[in-house]
């Protein structure tokens, strides 16, 4: 017997979902995105608690996650700095 469900109920799964897809290992993320180099992106997450990273990268036990959508923002949004282009 399948339970219904409402149409807000079902949408906030798909959001968790969706949240939860956007989570990607660094090789994943590597594999998916070839043209940032392994070794940049590293650096970049090692010194994420300097450059606004952190909290686009998640650990969880010894593997490091990272947010597809946060990283596309927060590389925008370094870009924007780099050129002299923020909107503060």
């Amino acid at each position: 017997m399948k339970l219904a469900i409402s149409h807000q109920t079902q949408t906030a799964i798909d959001e968790a979902a969706a949240s939860i897809q956007d989570w990607i290992t660094v090789d994943d993320f590597c594999q998916q995105f070839s043209n940032i180099p392994k070794k940049t992106l590293k650096w970049q997450l090692t010194t994420r608690d300097r450059n606004g990273l952190s909290p686009h990268v998640q650990v969880i036990g010894k593997r490091r996650y990272i947010s597809i959508k946060g990283y596309a923002s927060w590389l925008k949004e370094n870009a924007r700095e780099q050129y002299g282009q923020t909107n503060k």
